[in-house]
């Protein structure tokens, strides 16, 4: 029997057909385990005895396999496919073999009902003859024992040469099958509501480096350590330098003056996107896939002949807001808290500038001028603000406008100032706040880099849109609806060292547009393995006609088991027998995940594929089109996969038993 068919009976057909065999009228159940051997004659008939004659003995120390015993002296097999074993002696020394009676046990070890594990009407199972001395054993068929279910069994003996039946039955051993993978999963809720996908949270933590990087580039991440840009200076003709500088604000490098200045408050400031609020600064720079909102302090410092004579300090609050439906991009810049010393007695600044790279590539551009008066003085901290909007499209002139973009659109205005010194004036100032920009996503681009396309994404109708791709957006199973799917995700995403899909091991899926996705599932997922390999009982409602072979990681990723490496596959294997092998199967009217029976997972594997209900595997991922199009996912994008599942697991290290709770019920 191949093991795909040994699975199937194992927790499926097999179970359903041997509780009817036990109804059957050929089976005579023992309703005593004291019963005499020889009242269950399954290894033949007995002889008469003689008086020379002696007979055969059981061993007193009987075995359940694969496995060892625990504290308790409890056998723990890793699968339902058990071997019995018991030593035999006959002191004629002739051949002898040996019967096992397989019962269910109570919480105390006793014999409670006994379990049909043959076809004969008996319902035991008889070893072959083996030299007297030795150990006999048989083997358990699919389909006869449960896991997580406590059994005992004894033996007795019966000589070759005399037909002799041992008098009593050998020491009861108890075992318990446990499998070696074995979630427990909650009862599917049909009217449960998909996640809401758009529900994207700001974050500060950007996409994890590349695993195709082509260059060394810097690394840029979001946090305040990492987020201090070049200072740049210029001198005037009559010796007053001027050095400007530019940090994210890590809340503890500014001081906020959160009151009435001459001129305004900063408590006046609204908001252009619905994360940011000026008046209550974020720190560092934040994300959505559409929105930013960053926070930066600025200063320009005044030396007159390298003596200093003073530092005008300025957070800034910078909004941008794209439209994933369209290129439009709009801007909302905020100087706020602006801290002037007295030996400056007079500050201003320039009016905002729109910079745009690639040239061309802007369309109609709208700047406002500051909004408030652009100039302090000692002990005044008002704000001012000022609105840009533009538009990137692939109509527009520049170089590879009908293909994906990185762009410096984003950088819309440029800060001046022009402290007044006493005695001094300045002409020329250097422009103090400006954005990291260069490179891609794969080599290292900037944390708030804008890609725009014209990309073939919904229905195959190019659409035009742009997004901060160096935020990585999250897809979330409904779990409550579909558990099964939920749980395999889970189980390989916990389990294995890649953690595919992980958000909090920083290891994200990779989306694989137009790729051999078949091929992958070729390789991972043949025709006919989940009906080789599966339980039907896993099927969930008339709707739901057959088993599925669900893949994780999906097929459409680059981290898919199926996908090459020379494709540029991050997990590439031979075959699926390579990853995890599961399949669901209801126990008891509960659908667990079972390791497949004989194979053990090492967990050094990189992929997982179970047999799963088709409702829950085509179901799971019915968000997932629209999804791609709202986040405008092109090839090689990063995304996580939240797969909306909590798990209670047992503290044994040589099993991986939980209980799954869907996180949306």
């Amino acid at each position: 029997m191949s093991v795909g068919a040994a699975a199937l009976l194992l927790l499926g057909a097999g179970v359903a057909t041997a509780t009817a065999a036990e109804g059957g009228s050929g089976f005579h159940r023992n309703l005593d385990p004291n019963a005499a051997p020889s009242s269950r004659p399954a290894a033949g008939p007995e002889r008469e005895a003689t008086a020379a004659a002696s007979r055969p003995v059981s061993g007193k120390n009987p075995s359940a396999g694969p496995g060892k015993k625990d504290s308790s002296g409890v056998w723990q097999v890793t699968t339902p496919r058990v071997r019995l074993s018991n030593t035999v002696t006959d002191a004629d020394g002739s051949t002898a073999n040996l019967t096992f009676e397989v019962w269910t046990a109570d919480s105390s070890g006793n014999a409670k009902t006994q379990v049909k594990i043959s076809d004969n009407q008996y319902g035991v199972l008889v070893s072959d003859f083996v030299k007297s001395g030795s150990t006999a054993s048989v083997t358990v068929g699919a389909g006869r024992l449960k896991p997580n279910v406590d059994y005992v069994f004894h033996t007795s003996a019966y000589a070759k040469d005399s037909g002799l039946y041992e008098t009593s039955w050998s020491p009861w051993a108890r075992f318990r099958v446990t499998m070696p993978v074995d979630l427990t999963l909650p009862a599917p809720n049909a009217s449960a509501q998909n996640p809401d996908q758009s529900a994207q949270p700001y974050t500060n933590t950007m996409a994890p480096p590349s695993p195709w990087k082509t260059t060394a580039a810097p690394s840029r991440d979001r946090s305040a350590a990492s987020g201090s840009f070049p200072t740049r200076c210029t001198t005037s003709s009559d010796g007053v330098k001027v050095c400007g500088k530019a940090e994210l604000y890590d809340g503890r490098n500014f001081t906020l003056h959160r009151h009435t200045g001459s001129r305004g408050t900063a408590a006046a400031l609204s908001s252009l996107v619905s994360g940011c609020d000026p008046a209550n600064p974020r720190t560092g720079l934040w994300t959505t896939r559409f929105e930013e909102c960053s926070s930066f302090t600025l200063s320009w410092e005044a030396t007159l002949n390298n003596a200093p004579v003073g530092t005008v300090k300025a957070l800034v609050v910078n909004e941008r807001q794209l439209d994933q439906k369209s290129g439009n991009i709009t801007e909302r810049i905020s100087v706020t808290d602006v801290d002037v010393p007295a030996t400056i007695p007079a500050f201003t600044l320039d009016a905002p500038k729109i910079d745009c790279e690639p040239s061309g590539n802007c369309g109609v551009q709208n700047l406002s001028g500051w909004t408030g008066a652009a100039a302090w003085v000692p002990g005044d901290h008002h704000s001012v603000t000022a609105d840009a909007s533009y538009v990137w499209g692939p109509d527009l002139t520049g170089p590879n406008t009908t293909k994906p973009q990185v762009m410096k659109l984003g950088v819309a205005v440029a800060l001046q100032g022009n402290p007044k010194i006493p005695g001094q004036t300045v002409q020329t100032t250097p422009a103090a706040f400006m954005d990291v920009v260069g490179g891609d996503l794969e080599n290292g681009g900037a944390p708030d880099q804008i890609r725009c396309d014209n990309t073939k994404i919904i229905n195959a109708v190019p659409t035009t849109g742009c997004v901060f791709h160096n935020y990585v957006p999250t897809y979330t199973f409904n779990a409550a609806k579909y558990p099964q799917a939920s749980s395999h995700a889970w189980l390989i995403q916990h389990k294995l060292a890649n953690h595919p899909g992980g958000k909090a091991d920083s290891k994200p899926l990779y989306f694989l547009p137009d790729g051999d996705i078949s091929g992958n599932r070729t390789v991972i997922c043949p025709t006919g393995w989940a009906a080789a390999n599966g339980d039907t009982s896993a099927l969930n409602g008339t709707t739901d006609k057959e088993l599925n072979c669900d893949e994780f990681a999906f097929n459409a990723t680059y981290n898919s088991g199926g996908m090459p490496s020379l494709a540029g596959g991050l997990n590439p294997v031979g075959s699926g027998d390579a990853c995890v092998q599961t399949l669901a199967s209801k126990q008891d009217g509960t659908v667990h995940l079972f390791n497949i029976d004989g194979l053990v997972p090492t967990w050094k594997e990189v992929c997982g594929r179970s047999a799963i209900s088709g409702n829950d595997n085509s179901g799971s991922m019915a968000a997932f089109a629209a999804f791609n199009a709202k986040q405008r996912l092109l090839d090689r994008d990063p995304y996580w996969l939240n797969t909306n599942m909590s798990a209670a697991c047992s503290a044994d290290s040589t099993t991986v038993k939980c209980t799954m709770t869907a996180n949306n019920r």
